[in-house]
């Protein structure tokens, strides 16, 4: 209570005008604390870091308007629940209904009249904090319902499940993950006594009658593993204050005490007493019932042991106390990086295991092993007396290398011994000599990448695109490259999918967009401006920081945005279309250009190709590979540069690498061109003033 008194909360405002910045924050000084930003481009990053209970917003600014500074707010999860008081110029009852509908909670009209200002402002930090209130209610009584020792479970008005606190996870055997969607029957299936006949769940009875239901006599619900145990239950219907059924809770517990000292003591039995992963008995009932499943559903199981390197030393010098701090953060770092739906194990003190059920390919356990290595390393920075800290690992997978649990383990713990007395191994070690391989090879690629990104070496090539009919340069696509240690370049086609799949194409990203930025600003310098081809990768797009990072260095390099165009594959397509729209037309605002690339090989929807904001489409060089002097008209070619013409799209042909080409393309209508013929990507300092075909 004492901390809520003293805590004063925190205004924001994004206003250009600095007088009228003097006035809100002079009348608002008793109010609460008084932040502000001049910039609407830096708005975003403004509100993260003071993170304020309300943000004043004025509509009419330079560079980005209220408008799209409230749609990125919106967008970000850290501030789009902040509310935001428009603060506008125009009176009109349109514009007042579009402040509201744009997700502001009020406006307040120009001329400014503190006192008006601040009984608004007071209004709304009241229901804000109301707000937080309710939610921190909300947290207390999540919190009760997952402490309690019976069993609780809601469902929708169709019986679907919607919540399953810890207990019920118990008495089940099944997770809240896996629960969430069941239909009650399949969760909870219910009989009288024993082989009795099947029993209508409760919840059936109180959702159609909207009352409550109590228990049947000798009642017993199925487990998930298939055991039957005696439970007491009643269940009730969930009601709005229209007195709408909305679905149902049950409660429910074992009444059987011996059962339930049975459920005490097997998890002790099952889990690890540090840590609360399952142990090694626990886990290698997991992984049988995993590989049980296989003849039904056939593919493939990774097993990846790790174990901490010297951990007896940490032990004999730090303390067995510093040494279980250790194993719990180990512990948690593996769980915070596993992704889809691994297991994750302690066995033998410093020994932990996962195991991933649906192998797509093996490659894939191979960067999940990078990863983790390289995020469990970070311990060492709480240990500073720690000189070295690490972990290796070995790799088996089902049917390859074995076609049992116990053998998989074994062979698991074969590669992780080869890995630890291998230096060449580099931590980490498949038991297939072909998987290792290969995984050597990534593991040698993703080096590079991380010593890309660290030494900021990431290399930026250019190549011409020229006008179809004048022949002059047009734009360049930038192309990332990056080199190994005897200075030759690696293949995007073998490092970018690496990239993506460890996220490290984010970072690779940014060091590329800083580098074209600051070649665009010394081109300007020299009274060049040519239009930048940036190809921009889905997992980049897509995260919530890609935008606001794109804005910062625009405004920090100085670059025009109208010499700016972003690349995106077909893919983005599929991804959350509304979140993608809004981010390419707040893009698209500032005069940035959006194209999509590979246009034909991909997802190539023409309803996602009609509502998105786009300008360009870049026909994939495997079409434009079979046009040749014979053949010099191609119906898909001819297609899509129809179909961009229809549009008002212009179209980019790429891979273009013989004069017939170059002709045919141009007769079909092509805008721009691009491949070999006219130039390989080149420096920066090789990029001529005009190209003629």
């Amino acid at each position: 209570m004492l901390a809520s008194m003293l805590y004063r909360q925190r205004i924001l405002i994004i206003d250009d005008d600095i007088n009228q910045i003097k006035v809100l924050k002079k009348a608002l000084s008793s109010t609460g604390d008084v932040f502000f930003e001049q910039n609407g481009l830096l708005a975003l990053q403004q509100a993260l870091v003071t993170l304020p209970d309300l943000i004043l917003l004025d509509i009419e600014m330079p560079n980005i308007n209220g408008h799209q500074v409230l749609e990125q707010l919106k967008l970000h999860e850290q501030t789009c629940h902040i509310p935001v008081i428009f603060i506008t110029a125009h009176h009109s009852e349109t514009e007042q209904i579009k402040c509201l509908s744009a997700g502001a909670v009020d406006f307040i009209s120009k001329p400014l009249q503190p006192e008006i200002v601040v009984a608004r402002v007071n209004t709304h930090l009241a229901l804000r904090r109301r707000e937080l209130e309710l939610l921190a209610l909300s947290q207390k009584y999540q919190i009760t319902l997952n402490s309690i020792g019976d069993g609780v479970v809601t469902t929708d008005k169709n019986g679907a499940v919607t919540y399953i606190n810890p207990a019920a996870e118990l008495l089940i055997g099944i997770t809240e993950q896996k629960a969430i969607g069941l239909i009650i029957e399949e969760l909870m299936p219910l009989r009288i006594g024993n082989d009795g006949p099947p029993h209508i769940n409760p919840i059936r009875i109180c959702i159609d009658e909207n009352r409550q239901v109590g228990m049947a006599v000798n009642c017993q619900m199925m487990r998930q593993n298939g055991h039957w145990v005696c439970v007491e239950h009643s269940a009730a219907p969930l009601i709005e204050p229209d007195d709408k059924v909305t679905g149902a809770v049950i409660v429910f517990h074992d009444i059987n005490e011996i059962n339930a000292m049975g459920r005490i003591m097997t998890h002790s039995l099952q889990y690890d007493q540090l840590t609360n992963l399952p142990n090694r008995f626990l886990f290698l009932d997991m992984l049988n019932a995993e590989i049980s499943l296989t003849p039904k559903k056939p593919r493939k199981i990774g097993l990846i042991q790790f174990d901490i390197d010297n951990f007896k030393s940490i032990n004999q010098e730090f303390g067995f106390e510093v040494g279980d701090e250790i194993l719990k953060k180990t512990a948690q770092i593996i769980q915070s990086t596993l992704q889809s739906n691994e297991i994750l194990s302690r066995h033998n003190a410093d020994e932990f295991r996962v195991l991933a059920s649906n192998l797509t390919k093996p490659s894939d356990l191979a960067n999940l092993a990078m990863v983790i290595r390289e995020q469990v390393k970070e311990i060492i920075s709480a240990y500073p007396d720690m000189e070295h800290f690490s972990i290796s690992a070995g790799i088996s997978i089902f049917p390859d290398d074995a076609n049992n649990g116990e053998l998989l383990m074994l062979h698991a713990d074969a590669a992780l011994q080869r890995a630890k007395q291998n230096a060449s191994n580099q931590g980490c070690c498949f038991y297939s000599q072909e998987m290792e391989s290969e995984y050597i090879l990534r593991k040698h690629c993703y080096s590079l990448l991380k010593k890309a990104i660290t030494d900021n070496s990431v290399i930026t090539l250019y190549q011409p695109i020229v006008d179809a009919h004048s022949g002059q340069l047009k734009a360049v696509e930038a192309l990332m490259r990056i080199q190994d240690e005897d200075g030759q370049l690696i293949s995007p086609d073998n490092f970018i999918p690496i990239a993506e799949e460890t996220r490290l194409i984010i970072p690779l990203g940014e060091q590329m967009i800083q580098r074209i930025f600051e070649q665009l600003h010394h081109w300007s310098q020299d009274g060049l401006a040519p239009r930048v081809c940036i190809n921009i990768s889905v997992i980049q797009f897509v995260d919530p920081n890609f935008v606001p990072f794109l804005l910062n260095a625009i405004e920090q390099y100085q670059v025009s945005p109208n010499v700016i165009e972003l690349e995106v594959t077909e893919s983005l397509m599929i991804e959350n279309i509304d979140h993608i729209q809004q981010d390419m037309h707040t893009l698209r605002a500032l005069g940035i250009t959006i194209s999509i690339d590979d246009f034909g090989t991909g997802f190539s929807c023409l309803s996602y190709l009609k509502d998105l904001p786009i300008d360009v489409v870049k026909i994939d060089k495997s079409f434009v590979a079979q046009l040749s002097a014979i053949n010099t008209q191609d119906i898909l070619i001819s297609t899509i540069i129809s179909l961009a013409q229809n549009m008002n799209l212009a179209s980019i042909a790429e891979g273009v690498e013989t004069i017939e080409q170059a002709k045919a393309l141009k007769q079909l209508g092509a805008t721009c061109l691009q491949g070999y013929y006219f130039s390989r990507p080149v420096a920066a300092s090789e990029i001529k003033d005009n190209y003629n075909i």
